[in-house]
């Protein structure tokens, strides 16, 4: 495969995260985070990131519920405490979440335009 941009806001090609991985042993986007920076910015490239996390370990986990749960990590860090929000499952393209200790409108609303900005414009999320 082509040597891509991964990380726009840090700069990192495919090729630089994957030697950092290998080369300091980071397992996951929090190390991986704090090592380079990647995920850290805006977080679109999170979903790829976790990709190339889970390749790299040999790890066989299915491409969308990957991509859900990586942006759901980004939305979730950027809500105000005490919020909580859970993945309790998916189906094709239906998504349920459990959102705990702050479930407001405007919180479902920002949650739901997150997920299908970042994973897929189609998306159903829906809150039980």
């Amino acid at each position: 495969m082509a040597a891509r941009l991964v990380c726009r806001c840090m700069g990192l090609s495919s090729l630089q995260i994957e030697k950092l991985v290998r080369d300091r042993g980071l397992a996951d986007l929090t190390s991986l985070a704090l090592e380079a920076g990647a995920g850290a910015g805006c977080g679109t490239c999170r979903p790829e990131l976790e990709e190339m996390l889970a390749e790299l370990a040999g790890e066989a986990v299915p491409e969308s519920l990957r991509r859900v749960e990586t942006a759901l990590l980004g939305v979730a860090a950027r809500l105000p405490p005490p919020t909580e929000v859970e993945l309790r499952s998916m189906d094709g393209l239906r998504v349920e979440l459990h959102l705990a200790r702050n479930d407001l409108p405007e919180l479902r609303a920002l949650i739901r335009e997150r997920l299908c900005k970042l994973v897929c414009t189609e998306l159903e999320v829906v809150f039980r």
